[in-house]
């Protein structure tokens, strides 16, 4: 029994090392790559915040041939299509074994894996779709929850996610 809490423990570790580790990463790659915010990128700050999830209609997630034609065919299509002031995510599955990060906006999505592999897609109204390796995968979300079918090449997968806010607006005081 005490075996199985320590490894549950040290599992729990990794896992927040790995976020950790993951949000310093981005916000470094983020600070580097955000231009300083004028009144005109405000404005586009403001508006990012507002739901910017595609519209996904109830029949178009009950048909996974409609949900991969809404979603980007190329990894580089999905990254044009986000906003220049990316949030990032975190997801995991429910056994810790395979973890996600990457940058979200404007209704998609773009993500690497701990075994480096890469995925692409579409999300909005409770439903994502896209492709992990290349191969075609769907799922549902909820207030911090997920399960899919053939994400991660699993015919079905659970787990949480965790959203970062876009990176605070300031304005220097000094002349």
């Amino acid at each position: 029994m005490q075996k199985k809490i320590k490894i549950s423990l040290a599992a729990v570790a990794a896992l927040m090392l790995v976020i950790i580790a993951v949000n310093l990463v981005m916000g470094a790659t983020s600070a580097v790559n955000t231009p300083a915010p004028t009144a005109n990128t405000l404005e586009a700050i403001e508006k990012i915040d507002s739901d910017d999830s595609i519209a996904i209609s109830p029949e178009q997630a009950e048909n996974i041939e409609q949900l991969k034609e809404l979603a980007p065919e190329t990894i580089e299509e999905a990254e044009r299509n986000i906003y220049p002031v990316r949030r990032r995510f975190l997801l995991w599955t429910h056994d810790g074994v395979h973890i996600m990060w990457g940058v979200y906006g404007n209704g998609r999505f773009v993500g690497t894996d701990n075994l480096g592999k890469r995925c692409w897609g579409i999300y909005g109204k409770g439903i994502f779709a896209g492709f992990y390796d290349d191969e075609f995968f769907w799922g549902k979300y909820d207030n911090g929850a997920w399960k899919a079918e053939y994400l991660f090449g699993l015919e079905h997968s659970r787990g949480e996610y965790v959203l970062f806010p876009p990176p605070a607006a300031t304005t220097d005081a000094a002349p």
